[in-house]
């Protein structure tokens, strides 16, 4: 733990010094904008302060409140066998962990003659990125992964104007470089196409054994919240 924590203030003050800010908690977007005819793919930051980075200037970190054991079944295929590490930002607010949403709410929905398409075209890491709903029942609905490699049916089908959250999870702690492009046809503008943004994801190690019992597989159990306009 003492390891842990010192290599996470070395590598925030190495972060500071490069203009890049870490993000650990409160609520963070993956926002999507439009002006001037072009997609602007950025993070936007509304708690504990309101502010707007480019995708390169903010590290998502995932503490070790993220940290879960994989429960199997469903779970397999993005989280891995039964009592796999794995970490996960879910789709409800858990402290310690960046409230991680997907928002549109930049967009005037009048202006679009489609939903806004988030494709996952790339994962650069140690681990698989995987993200998921979940439905009344507890089954995960994927939505993208790497973890069988990423195809054109990696994707997000968000509304203009709109918000959701979705869990995200990953099979392998460190840096993870995770790339996306937004498509979706302006009604002056016709189709668009951004140019592709990398955001950047770190994972911190597991917890010591003794942390492990006030943490478990709570992460999985949060369904998928859908914020209304």
């Amino acid at each position: 733990m003492k390891n842990t924590l010192i290599a996470s203030i070395a590598m925030a003050a190495a972060l500071s010094a490069h203009g890049q800010t870490y993000i650990n908690d409160g609520h963070v977007d993956i926002g999507i904008g439009y002006a001037a005819g072009e997609f602007d793919l950025h993070v936007h930051q509304t708690l504990p302060i309101e502010a707007e980075y480019a995708p390169e200037e903010a590290i998502l970190r995932v503490g070790e409140a993220g940290f879960v054991t994989s429960p199997g079944g469903a779970f397999t295929p993005i989280l891995g066998p039964s009592g796999s590490s794995a970490w996960v930002i879910p789709s409800s607010q858990v402290a310690g962990l960046p409230f991680l949403g997907f928002g549109t709410e930049e967009l005037v929905e009048a202006e679009w003659l489609s939903n806004i398409t988030l494709s996952l075209t790339a994962v650069n890491g140690p681990g698989a990125l995987s993200i998921w709903s979940v439905g009344s029942f507890g089954t995960p609905t994927v939505l993208a992964s790497s973890a069988d490699g990423i195809s054109t049916s990696d994707k997000l089908s968000l509304v203009p104007g709109s918000h959701g959250h979705f869990n995200l999870g990953f099979t392998q702690p460190g840096s993870y470089e995770v790339t996306f492009e937004a498509a979706g046809i302006h009604a002056t503008d016709g189709a668009k196409l951004s140019t592709p943004a990398t955001y950047r994801f770190e994972v911190v190690p597991e917890p010591s054994t003794w942390a492990l019992l006030g943490l478990g597989t709570a992460a999985l159990l949060f369904g998928a919240k859908r914020a209304r306009r």
